[in-house]
């Protein structure tokens, strides 16, 4: 729990192949209390997606087999309207503030620009995620 946030009822899928970025995600979601999946490309995403059920997507963009705007569109014609409107927050050290239009296009929700502050990620999350 930080600055009296507590978001341990929440469940995320953290969809990010370095394996760096994934222990260090894991220490900032395991601080502010969410559970977590991880899978590393887009297409485990989907299996996971498909056998739980996740209070927000943190996706790299550029990821092994299905990059994640590929992914954030099927899900967003999913059958299950709830899978379907999941937030999507793509966590990318690969685009700039002025080239995430094509990514919101896709239908994901919000874009990160790695590296970033956990107090951004804290943040986004709030945004995201009812909690209290």
């Amino acid at each position: 729990m930080i600055d009296n946030i507590d978001f341990s009822s929440k469940k995320a899928l953290l969809v990010e192949d370095n394996e760096m970025n994934v222990m260090l995600f894991s220490i900032f979601l395991r601080r502010l209390g969410i559970q977590f999946k991880v899978a590393t490309d887009g297409e485990d995403a989907l299996l996971l997606i498909d056998e739980n059920h996740f209070d927000i997507i943190l996706t790299d963009i550029h990821l092994p087999k299905l990059w994640g705007d590929e992914m954030t569109k099927i899900i967003r014609k999913l059958p299950d309207t709830l899978k379907a409107n999941t937030p999507i927050v793509a966590l990318t050290a690969s685009v700039d503030s002025a080239d995430t239009s094509p990514y919101l296009e896709a239908g994901i929700n919000e874009v990160i620009q790695k590296p970033f502050t956990e107090k951004q990620l804290v943040d986004v999350l709030s945004k995201f995620l009812r909690v209290g």
